[in-house]
């Protein structure tokens, strides 16, 4: 199927009101109720409202299907490992330092493994990779010199370099966030896009806009409503 716009966005961590914000953007320009939507992870900790993050974005899932996306994050990760039964103590002040405890309060719990089951559920499912016309979809990013299918999982969510230092054709431009970007903008390479622009952190909530014929974004636009084309 090919997609009027795809829109892929950044890291959300729990930032419900600038998710919400993003929407109403991508309203005002056409892209929201045709879209697909690819979020590449970390919905959860550091941010007040992960509850309501996770909620709205399961709610999406059943109404569009394979026209909405969520993939995994580190921070996902960490929290399924903090939940699961067979934990160490380790896994849990891990998560737990990393954010976790926003995410107890914004559930009202005490323990992660008192979240929702279908909560759970859904963000054990969350897969870790996704591809389309050019692009790789992923959390953090890969590892240079790989082939993109022999790239392990704890790559795709937690590394940073050498894969942000890289220059390397990947033979697909890798949209990614993880890290923060020091100007709270997206940060778009030859051979990467990072939409990491610190929403937990006082920066905005971004997206990429993709129309269906170019690798490379035709828009940006954010949580506070500034829409901005790709030179």
């Amino acid at each position: 199927m090919v997609y009027r716009f795809t829109v892929a966005v950044g890291d959300v961590h729990g930032c419900f009101d600038k998710l919400l914000s993003l929407f109403d953007a991508c309203r005002t320009i056409g892209a929201a109720e045709t879209a697909r939507f690819i979020f590449i992870g970390d919905y959860v900790d550091r941010g007040p409202d992960s509850m309501k993050v996770v909620d709205f974005l399961m709610q999406q899932e059943r109404g569009r299907g394979d026209d909405f996306i969520c993939l995994r994050g580190n921070h996902e990760d960490m929290l399924i490992s903090a939940a699961d039964p067979s934990r160490s103590d380790r896994d849990l002040m891990t998560w737990w330092a990393n954010g976790g405890e926003a995410t107890l309060d914004s559930y009202g719990v005490d323990d992660p493994s008192d979240l929702p089951t279908d909560h759970l559920d859904w963000i054990r499912k969350r897969p870790t990779r996704f591809s389309d016309e050019g692009r790789l979809y992923v959390h953090a990013g890969i590892r240079p010199g790989v082939p993109i299918a022999s790239q392990s999982d704890a790559d795709l969510l937690w590394i940073r370099e050498p894969f942000l230092s890289s220059d390397m054709d990947y033979g697909a431009l890798v949209v990614h966030g993880h890290t923060p970007t020091p100007s709270r903008l997206p940060d778009l390479r030859k051979n990467r896009l990072n939409l990491d622009t610190g929403a937990c952190y006082g920066g905005p909530l971004s997206a990429a806009i993709f129309g269906p014929d170019d690798v490379r974004p035709m828009l940006f636009v954010d949580s506070t409503g500034d829409v901005r084309p790709v030179d």
